[in-house]
């Protein structure tokens, strides 16, 4: 009998292995524990910085392993053009291609503002004139996909801004700006889709609380929509990878 064709031979079968690495963005208001936690991470790390609030963080983690930083003079005003927003994303860019081939852990602090500056390139000062964002997501999403293809752990921290919605005044039935009260992550909005875990730092009186989205890995489904306290991130990616040890993550 004639053993029937392989029906799926163009297709690549499934058998993947999982790498151990921690891909996530961390989100929460300033104060809230998002840079130390990244901080914590197994070295040798590499921190592009356009926040300049590494200051009163890094120096307690600079003793026990190599931290480099490369930090950019991201200030957008009306003087700055958009030749000079290009230079500076080229810049980051090659920084970053090189920062993922040779350390282990790569974080973006924040990425807020790394969005602003690839927007900035791509259009220049704010306008209401039409702007091409697709071409511009598609790029942006390479680059945040690339980590994918290694072995690295990749943290992109992102702020908190208000959300403000527009109804009528009440007075004078014209609409106006109200502020909600509530306070939603601020950056590139596909990252929550993109990376495997999304962690939402707050702070209490004397508590560091992360409260776990999306998760993936080996014990995702045990950690998503969990809340942890004054987690470091050894202590995290054991969780997410039940059968690693503390001395794979420092």
């Amino acid at each position: 009998m004639t053993k029937p064709a392989n029906q799926f031979s163009r297709f690549v079968r499934a058998n993947g292995e999982v790498k151990q690495r921690i891909i996530g963005a961390s989100f929460g208001d300033p104060g809230t524990g998002k840079t130390s936690f990244w901080l914590s991470a197994p070295g040798p790390i590499v921190v592009q910085s356009l926040d300049k609030g590494l200051e009163g963080v890094v120096e307690k983690f600079q003793v026990d392993k190599e931290i480099y930083l490369a930090e950019y003079n991201w200030s957008p005003t009306e003087e700055l053009s958009q030749d000079d927003a290009i230079g500076l994303r080229d810049k980051f860019i090659e920084d970053f291609e090189h920062a993922i081939q040779h350390a282990r852990t790569v974080v973006w602090d924040k990425e807020t503002d790394v969005w602003e500056l690839f927007r900035y390139a791509e259009f220049g000062a704010p306008s209401d004139s039409p702007r091409n964002y697709p071409a511009l997501n598609q790029r942006y999403r390479r680059y945040v996909n690339m980590p994918k293809d290694l072995d690295i752990n990749f943290g992109m921290i992102q702020g908190m801004k208000s959300r403000w919605i527009s109804k009528p005044d009440p007075k004078t039935g014209a609409l106006k700006g109200f502020d909600t009260g509530e306070r939603v992550r601020q950056g590139f909005s596909d990252i929550d889709g993109l990376v495997h875990l999304n962690l939402y730092h707050r702070r209490e009186p004397g508590r560091f609380i992360i409260e776990v989205g999306k998760a993936r890995g080996p014990g995702g489904q045990d950690v998503q929509d969990q809340t942890f306290e004054s987690l470091t991130f050894p202590e995290f990616a054991q969780l997410v990878f039940p059968e690693s040890e503390e001395s794979d993550w420092v």
